[in-house]
């Protein structure tokens, strides 16, 4: 018998944006098992994503949209902090400050480095989500004969719909995944962050299931309800690689490229650079040989420049601005390093991976990834050595790993001098871990456990 299944997120095919990759792909390989999916997702503005587009064939999609009231108010709210919020946005520097628990420096964000604008911020969306909800409550009372429901969380829409869902359809199995975290340290203010844990403890009790995209986040489970929880990675798709581009960029220069966001500069490539730079001064490379290119947004480009420009790097970055992800895609295959940055930091108790680095997984590129903070085995340093796509640097290792990434980077150029190429060899047993047919595998056999409970 078909299994019916309603998944209710914020971000879905066609969104461009890094978020709706992860439902998409779930919904896209529980339709080719078998599964009939309807999604009800936030409706929302933008480009569109051409490939999540091609995924969402034939799937239901119906969606959640702000009433004229809220629309009206958000403008208005928006308006009124403009000022303040345009002269403190472009402060990077201010944003480094003491953590008075651990004593170390970290970068914090916007919304932590100024907690009251924050804090309203944070309010102001999350009467957003409430909104969107009360435009969906009929649909979801009415909705009849799911075996399950799946809430992936982005945001709080689909907390609030999946528990509202769970509650008047009792039978249906409630999967509460998790792809971001709930409680979030560097971007919750410390004013509201009773909000997102009073979610959690709501989650933790309720749902029949919790799915976690980490180890990190499945641990933030007390121990009282960790029988629900399993660990449901993030992936790629081979399938996004299909008749790709793959032409060097310029085959006389070494591309190392950047494709993302840098969360306003807790994103951090210096140690990447200043190695760079060392191996420069000490004629180890050529400047004229080497080039860093970067697809994003101009305020994230600035802060990559920024970053480089430290080590007198600045004019050897290219700015290939916003692109689609084929269009990003395409720019990882025709380069020949592909550079991760990431954070984590114990008071947030560990798991933070970027979704990027699954999707540089599929490019057949060497990777060279950079985790800032003070968690001192990181579970994407793990990754990034157990699959054998590149080298992982993290900051509680600096003496030891500063040295080894300088190596790394030192072996590569000499290699592309001789040949032309760059050194990748992955260990593909572990890579297909994160193939999403596997997950979609292992998704299928944690929603059977849900079901019986």
């Amino acid at each position: 018998m078909q299994q019916r299944v309603l998944l209710i997120c914020n971000y879905f095919a066609p969104d461009h944006t890094i978020g709706a990759v992860r439902t998409s792909k779930l919904a896209k390989y529980l339709r080719q098992n078998g599964c009939e999916v309807e999604v009800l997702a936030e409706k929302r503005q933008g480009g569109e994503d051409e490939l999540l587009k091609r995924d969402a064939a034939g799937i239901r999609l119906q969606y959640a949209e702000h009433s004229k009231r809220y629309l009206c108010l958000r403008r208005a709210y928006e308006k009124l902090t403009a000022s303040y919020r345009e002269k403190r946005f472009g402060n990077l520097e201010d944003r480094k400050r003491i953590n008075p628990r651990t004593g170390h420096t970290e970068f914090y964000t916007f919304e932590t480095a100024y907690p009251v604008i924050g804090s309203l911020d944070y309010i102001a969306g999350q009467l957003g989500q409430i909104d969107l909800f009360r435009s969906v409550k009929k649909k979801l009372r009415a909705a009849e004969d799911f075996d399950y429901v799946i809430t992936s969380y982005g945001d709080s829409f689909s907390y609030f719909a999946g528990r509202y869902f769970h509650k008047h359809h009792r039978d249906t199995a409630w999967i509460f995944d998790i792809r971001d975290a709930i409680y979030r340290y560097k971007f919750t203010p410390g004013y509201v962050s009773f909000i997102p844990k009073m979610y959690e403890r709501d989650i933790w009790r309720h749902a029949d299931c919790i799915t976690g995209v980490s180890k990190g986040i499945c641990k933030a489970v007390p121990q009282k309800y960790r029988y629900k929880v399993r660990l449901l990675t993030n992936g790629y798709d081979l399938t996004d690689r299909e008749n790709l581009k793959s032409d060097r960029l310029d085959p006389r220069e070494m591309a190392f490229t950047y494709t993302g966001s840098m969360y306003g500069g807790l994103q951090d490539l210096s140690v990447f650079f200043e190695a760079m730079g060392d191996l420069i001064r000490e004629g180890e490379i050529d400047i004229e040989k080497i080039r860093f290119h970067f697809a994003g947004n101009p305020s994230a480009f600035e802060i990559f420049k920024g970053q480089a420009e430290k080590y007198r790097l600045g004019g050897r970055c290219v700015d290939h601005g916003k692109l689609s992800r084929r269009e990003a895609m395409e720019l990882q295959q025709c380069s020949d390093l592909l550079l991760s940055a990431a954070y984590d930091y114990k008071d947030h108790e560990g798991g933070i991976i970027t979704g990027k680095i699954f999707e540089y997984m599929a490019a057949g590129r060497s990777v060279i990834s950079v985790i800032t903070g003070d968690i001192e085995h990181s579970e994407l340093a793990d990754i990034v050595r157990r699959t054998g796509v590149g080298i992982a640097y993290e900051d509680p290792h600096r003496r030891e790993d500063y040295s080894k990434l300088r190596e790394y980077i030192k072996r590569q150029y000499q290699v592309f001098e001789k040949t032309g190429q760059t050194i990748y060899e992955p260990n593909g047993r572990e890579l297909r871990r994160y193939d999403y047919r596997y997950l979609c595998k292992r998704l299928l056999q944690i929603m059977e456990q849900a079901r019986k409970g």
